[in-house]
C-alpha cells in the first residue's frame, strides 16, 4: 500500500470541493472515466493513510462520496449528466478491484523473494492476489461493501427514478465487486429477484443484468437466478427486458433450448440480435440436428427482412467458420433428405455471397459418386445460377443430357437392387435432385431428348416411385413435348400403360391384388392430377383428357374408398376450371363433398368450390347452386368450422372472392372477416390470421371503392368486436386491445394513408379533398351509435374520434353534424368516466377549431336548422327525445300527470302564447348545448320538451302557416298559436 502521508485535517477538509470537483468534471466529458477514478482512488487512500486512531478519514470520504451520489439518484431516466456520473461510479468500483489486486500480489511476491520460492512455479501474481483477497480487508472492499448495502436500500424506494440508478449502478458494477461477505451477496440476489418483478420495465433491465452477472457455474444448470432470468426472458411484456435477459444469460446446455425459443419472439429487434449477436460464438456443432432446423427455419421464413439478413449472416460467416469454409461439411450437418428448410437456407446463403457459388467446381468424378448432401449442393448452385439467368455458369457445371440420362438410369438401377431400407430414401433424394436437375436443361441435341425422353416414360412405370418424382418426370415430359396436345397424348399413353399394370388375378391372395389395384388406381390419378396442372387450354369433348375423366376420374368419385373420392374429387375440380360447362353441371357434387364429407375429403370439396367459384364467378353457377345467398351461407359455416385447416381455407377463400369483387354483399362478407381477424378464437389459427392481416391492407389501399367499403362497415364492426374481446377469458393468450383493434379499422379506412401509398407508387401528388366526406362520416356514425351502445363501447369510440385527424378537407356539413351530436352527447351526460368526458371536450375543441369559432356559446344553431343537410341529424336527436319520452311514459305511467303539472307549474314547457317564436331562455338553452332528454329513462327526472324539439316545432308552426296562406286557407286561423295544430300539421 502507498504510505504518502499528508495531514489529517487538509484531506478530510478538502474532500468537500475536491470530490464535487471531480464529480463535476465527469459530467462535462463522455470520456476519462478511468482518470477520474484513480483520482477518487488516490483520494482514498489519502484518507486512510491520514488517519491513525480508527477510520475517521475513510468514513469523511465515504460519506462526501455518497453525498454526491445522492444527487443524480432522482435524476429521470436517459439524463446525460447522471448516466456519465454512473458510469464514474462503475469504473470507480472497478479501479478500486484492480487497484487492490495488484497490492496484494505485489506483496504475496515481496514475501515469497524474501523466502527464496520462485513465484513463477507456483502462480501467477495476478493469481496470488485474488486468493489472498478474501483473507485482507482494505479500504476499497471496505467502500464497496457500504455502496452495495446503500443502494440496495434504494431498491425498496418509492420514487422509480431512485429505484433505476440504483440497479443500474449496481448493474454497472457487480462484475468487479470481487468477494463480498455472502449475507451481502445473497441479500442482493434476494433484493434483485425482486427488482425484476419492478412494474419499470427499464428497472427490470438493469436488474437481470446484474442477474445475469451473478450466475455461478453451479447455478447456470439450474438454480434461482437461472430460473428467475428463463421466466423473464419467456413472459416479460417488454421486448427491452427480454434482450436483455438473451443477451446476458449463461448460454449452457440448461439454457440454450431457452434461448433458441427467441427465434420466434414478437419483436424483429429481439429476433435478429439472437442471429447477429447470441447465436455466432456458440459452436452448431452443439445442437441438435431438429434445434438448427427450427433455428434456420425461423431465421429465413422471417418476414422482417433485417432477421433474415442476420440468419444469413449467421450461417456465412459463423457456420461455415465452424465448418472449416466447406459447404459439404455445413450441408451434412443439416437433414438436406428430409429438410423442409434447407434449399431455401441455400438460396438465401448463395443470395448473400454469391462468391461461394461462383467458385464451386463439380469434376467428372464427383457425379459418378453422388451422396445426399452433393447432389444437393449441385441442384441448389445450379438453380441459383438459372434464377438469374446465368448462361456461362449453367453451361460450364449442366452435364450433357446424355450423360444425365446415364446417371439416371444408374442411381435408378442401384435403387431397384437396393435391399437396405436406410439407403432407400437417399438414392430416391439422389434421384429427384437429378430430376429437378435435368428440368433445368434445355435439351438441345435430339438425340439426347429421345434418350430421356424414353427413359422418363421408363421411370414412371416404376411401381414404387414418389409422388415428387411423377411431378418432376411430367415437367421434363412437359418440357420435352412440342406442344401442350403432345403433352397430353403422350401422358394419356403413359396412365394407359400404367393401367395395363393390373396384377394377375390369384385366388390366393385377393386382397393383395385389390390392393394393388388400388395403388394403380391412385397412381393413375396422381398423374392425371399433373396432367391438368399443366394444361391451359379449354378442354373439348373430342379430347383424349375427356376419355380420361369418364374412365378414371368419375369412377374414382363414386368409388367407396375415400382416398380415391379424395383424388377424383381434385381432378374433377382441375377438369372443371378447364370447362365451365363442366363446372357448372357438377358443382352440387362439391357442396355435397363439404356437407358431408370428413377429413380431407371435406378440404379438398371446398378448396375446390372456392377455386371454381372464383374462376368463374358465383353468379354463373348460381343457376346450379340455387341463390347466391345459400353458397355464402356454405362458406359462413366452414368459418365457424372446428378444423383450423378448414377455418384458414375458408377464410383464404372468401378473401380471393371479395378480393376480385366475385361474392355478392361485399359489405356483409368484409365485415365478418374482420370480426374473424380479431376473434379470440382463431388466436391459435396461424395460416388465417396471417392471410388475413396481409389480406385487409391489400383490399383497403387497392382503390377507392374498397376503402369506402371498409369505411362503411368500420363502426358496426368496432362495436361487434368490443363485446366480442370483453368476454376474452383471462386465462387465453392477450392479443389486440379493443383500442387497437379500432385504431388498426381506422387506419385501413384512412383516406391519407391510401393517397400516400398511391403516390408513393406512382410519384404523383396526393389527391385527397375529394375522399374525405365518406372517412369523416365515421365519426358521425361513430357518435350516433355512442347513444345507444354499451359504456365499454362508448368508451372506445370516443377515444377513435380523436384519431380520425379531421383537417381542411373535411366536409363543412359534416362538421356541422359532428358538432351537434358531440354537444348532444355532453349535455346528456352519456359519459360516467373522466377519460371519455375529456375524449369528448378534445374532439369537441377540434371541431371548433374546424368551424372557425372561439367557444360553443358563439355557434349560431338556429340558422342551422335551415340547412337541408342537417336535417338528419336533427331528426336523429328527436327520434332519440321521442324513445326516451316514450320509455319514461311507459316506466312512469301512473305519475304522468302529476309530473306534467309540475313542469308546467314550473314554466319548463312553453305555453301557446310563446310558441311563435323561442324565448331567450330556450335560444341559450338551443346554443349552449342542445339539452335533449336523455334516452334512458329515470325515474326521478321530469319529462319535458327539449329545446331542439321546441325549435322543431317553432319551424314546423312556420312552416304551416305559410302553406296556409299559399292555399288561402280560413284568414282568420285562430288555430295557428295552438300548439295542437302543430299535431294537426305533424299529421
Amino acid at each position: 500500500m502507498p504510505t504518502k502521508k499528508s495531514s489529517s485535517p487538509d484531506v478530510i477538509a478538502s474532500l468537500r470541493s475536491v470530490v464535487p470537483g471531480i464529480f463535476d468534471t465527469a459530467q462535462r466529458s463522455g470520456t476519462g472515466y478511468r482518470k477520474h477514478a484513480v483520482a477518487l482512488y488516490k483520494l482514498q487512500l489519502q484518507c486512510h493513510d491520514s488517519d491513525t486512531e480508527g477510520l475517521t478519514g475513510e468514513d469523511a470520504f465515504n460519506k462526501e462520496f455518497i453525498r454526491n451520489l445522492n444527487k443524480i439518484l432522482g435524476i429521470k431516466k436517459r439524463e446525460p449528466s447522471a448516466e456519465k456520473v454512473a458510469k464514474l461510479v462503475a469504473t470507480f468500483v472497478q479501479v478500486s478491484y484492480e487497484k487492490d489486486i495488484q497490492a496484494l500480489a505485489k506483496n504475496v511476491k515481496t514475501r515469497h523473494d524474501s523466502a527464496g520460492v520462485d513465484v513463477d512455479d507456483v502462480f501467477s501474481e495476478q493469481q496470488a492476489g485474488k486468493e489472498e483477497e478474501a483473507e485482507v480487508d482494505t479500504p476499497s472492499s471496505r467502500f464497496v461493501e457500504l455502496l452495495i448495502k446503500y443502494l440496495l436500500q434504494g431498491f425498496q424506494a418509492k420514487e422509480k427514478h431512485t429505484r433505476l440508478r440504483c440497479c443500474q449502478i449496481v448493474a454497472m458494477s457487480v462484475t468487479s465487486l470481487g468477494e463480498i461477505d455472502e449475507d451481502l451477496y445473497f441479500d442482493l440476489i434476494k433484493k434483485l429477484v425482486e427488482r425484476i418483478r419492478d412494474k419499470e420495465a427499464s428497472i427490470r433491465v438493469h436488474a437481470a443484468i446484474a442477474l445475469s452477472k451473478l450466475q455461478s457455474g453451479e447455478d447456470s444448470d439450474g438454480g434461482e437466478v437461472s430460473d428467475a432470468l428463463l421466466g423473464l426472458m419467456q413472459n416479460d411484456p417488454s421486448a427491452e427486458v427480454r434482450r436483455a435477459v438473451l443477451l446476458n444469460i449463461a448460454k449452457t446446455p440448461m439454457t440454450i433450448p431457452f434461448v433458441l425459443e427467441r427465434a420466434r419472439d414478437v419483436d424483429p429487434t429481439n429476433r435478429k440480435c439472437l442471429f447477429l449477436k447470441v447465436m455466432p460464438p456458440i459452436d452448431y456443432h452443439l445442437l441438435s440436428i431438429e434445434d438448427r432446423e427450427r433455428l434456420l427455419a425461423a431465421g429465413v421464413n422471417d418476414r422482417d427482412p433485417n432477421v433474415k439478413r442476420a440468419c444469413v449472416r449467421m450461417i456465412g460467416e459463423s457456420w461455415l467458420t465452424f465448418a472449416s469454409q466447406n459447404l459439404l461439411e455445413l450441408t451434412s450437418s443439416l437433414d438436406v433428405v428430409d429438410s423442409p428448410v434447407a434449399n431455401k437456407a441455400m438460396q438465401s446463403l448463395f443470395a448473400a455471397y454469391p462468391e461461394i457459388p461462383e467458385n464451386l467446381e463439380f469434376d467428372q468424378e464427383l457425379w459418378e459418386t453422388l451422396t445426399p448432401e452433393m447432389s444437393f449442393i449441385i441442384r441448389s448452385t445450379l438453380e441459383y445460377f438459372s434464377e438469374r439467368k446465368d448462361a456461362e455458369h449453367i453451361d460450364k457445371h449442366l452435364p450433357e443430357v446424355m450423360k444425365l440420362a446415364q446417371l439416371l438410369e444408374g442411381f435408378g438401377a442401384r435403387l431397384e437392387t437396393e435391399q437396405s431400407d436406410e439407403m432407400r430414401p437417399d438414392l430416391e433424394f439422389i434421384i429427384h435432385q437429378l430430376l429437378l436437375v435435368a428440368r433445368m436443361s434445355d435439351f438441345p441435341d435430339e438425340l439426347g431428348r429421345r434418350e430421356m425422353l424414353t427413359l422418363m416414360r421408363k421411370m414412371i412405370m416404376v411401381p414404387e416411385i414418389p409422388e415428387n418424382n411423377i411431378e418432376a418426370v411430367a415437367d421434363i415430359i412437359r418440357k420435352l413435348s412440342i406442344n401442350e396436345q403432345d403433352f397430353i397424348r403422350i401422358m394419356v399413353e403413359v396412365v394407359s400403360d400404367v393401367r395395363e399394370m393390373a396384377p394377375d388375378v390369384d385366388e390366393d391372395s385377393a386382397e393383395n391384388v385389390r390392393l394393388e389395384a388400388l395403388l394403380v388406381s391412385i397412381k393413375s390419378l396422381i398423374i392425371i392430377k399433373y396432367i391438368l396442372q399443366r394444361c391451359f387450354d379449354v378442354l373439348s369433348e373430342g379430347s383424349s383428357m375427356y376419355g380420361l375423366l369418364t374412365e378414371c376420374v368419375v369412377p374414382a368419385v363414386q368409388s367407396s374408398e375415400s382416398v380415391l373420392q379424395e383424388y377424383g374429387i381434385e381432378c374433377l375440380a382441375l377438369c372443371c376450371l378447364l370447362d365451365k360447362g363442366l363446372a357448372v353441371d357438377n358443382i352440387m357434387l362439391f357442396v355435397q363433398a363439404v356437407k358431408q364429407g370428413s377429413g380431407e375429403l371435406h378440404a379438398k370439396g371446398l378448396a375446390a368450390l372456392l377455386d371454381i367459384a372464383f374462376m368463374y364467378g358465383i353468379g354463373d353457377l348460381a343457376p346450379s347452386l340455387g341463390t347466391s345467398e345459400e353458397f355464402v351461407e356454405l362458406l359462413y359455416a366452414e368459418l365457424e368450422n372446428p378444423s383450423e385447416k378448414i377455418q384458414a381455407t375458408a377464410g383464404e377463400g372468401l378473401a380471393k372472392l371479395l378480393y376480385a369483387h366475385r361474392i355478392p354483399e361485399p359489405g356483409v362478407v368484409l365485415a365478418e372477416l374482420l370480426v374473424l381477424y380479431y376473434h379470440p378464437s382463431t388466436a391459435d389459427n396461424d395460416a388465417l390470421r396471417q392471410c388475413l392481416a396481409y389480406f385487409f391492407p391489400a383490399f383497403s389501399y387497392m382503390s377507392h371503392e374498397n376503402q369506402a367499403l371498409m369505411q362503411q362497415i368500420a363502426v358496426d364492426s368496432i362495436c361487434r368486436l368490443v363485446g366480442v374481446l370483453k368476454q376474452q377469458s383471462s386465462d387465453t393468450q392477450p392479443g389486440a386491445t379493443q383500442g387497437q383493434v379500432a385504431q388498426q379499422i381506422v387506419t385501413w379506412s384512412d383516406p391519407r394513408v391510401f393517397e400516400a401509398i398511391a403516390a408513393m407508387n406512382s410519384g404523383a401528388g396526393r389527391r385527397i379533398s375529394a375522399r374525405m366526406g365518406t372517412y369523416s362520416q365515421l365519426a358521425v356514425d361513430a357518435l350516433k351509435r355512442m347513444f345507444t351502445e354499451s359504456p365499454a363501447t362508448r368508451k372506445v369510440l370516443v377515444q377513435m374520434l380523436n384519431k380520425l385527424a379531421l383537417d381542411e378537407n373535411t366536409p363543412h356539413t359534416l362538421l356541422q353534424q359532428m358538432f351537434v351530436l358531440t354537444r348532444t352527447l355532453s349535455q346528456q351526460e352519456v359519459f360516467s368516466d373522466m377519460i371519455s368526458r375529456n375524449a369528448l371536450a378534445r374532439f369537441e375543441m377540434q371541431l371548433l377549431k374546424h368551424l372557425e369559432v372561439e367557444c360553443a356559446d358563439d355557434v349560431n344553431l338556429e340558422s342551422w336548422l335551415e340547412e337541408p343537410e342537417m336535417a338528419a341529424v336533427f331528426e336523429f336527436i328527436s327520434s332519440l327525445d321521442e324513445d326516451g319520452d316514450a320509455s319514461a311514459a311507459d316506466s312512469n305511467e301512473g305519475e304522468e300527470e302529476e309530473d306534467h303539472d309540475e313542469t308546467e307549474g314550473a314554466g319548463s314547457v312553453t305555453s301557446g302564447a310563446e310558441s311563435d317564436s323561442l324565448d331567450q331562455h330556450d335560444n341559450d338553452a338551443l346554443v349552449a348545448g342542445l339539452s335533449v332528454t336523455s334516452a334512458i329513462p329515470v325515474a326521478t327526472k321530469t319529462q319535458t320538451r327539449s329545446p331542439l324539439k321546441r325549435a322543431r316545432d317553432q319551424r314546423l308552426e312556420e312552416l304551416t302557416r305559410e302553406i296556409d296562406e299559399l292555399l288561402d286557407t280560413d284568414t282568420d286561423n285562430s288555430s295557428d298559436d295552438d300548439p295542437s295544430g302543430y299535431v294537426s300539421a305533424e299529421g
